[in-house]
């Protein structure tokens, strides 16, 4: 099965994260990404909770809970599920 990727990183703000028994992870506050050379937009990982909050607002230099995006299994309307 292949991972639909977002359109946007605004698509995956907000949502709740659950591993693979439904156990809630935290919610998506920033997204870690990288540019190829082709111009296309690599997601690296998701990061969670209100540390990732706070690194969208202060900046890199706060470290926070992160979950790799190969670790992904489904990204749904209302929550991204990931092996743990």
């Amino acid at each position: 099965m292949e991972l639909e990727r977002p359109r946007a990183f605004s698509e995956l703000i907000g949502r709740r994260v659950v591993d693979l028994s439904g156990r809630s992870l935290g919610h998506v506050f920033e997204v870690s990404a990288h540019w190829e050379r082709d111009g296309s937009i690599v997601f690296d990982e998701l990061l969670l909770g209100r540390r990732a909050l706070l690194r969208r607002l202060r900046g890199p230099a706060q470290s926070c809970r992160g979950v790799p995006w190969e670790a992904v299994v489904e990204v749904g309307l209302e929550q991204i599920v990931v092996r743990a």
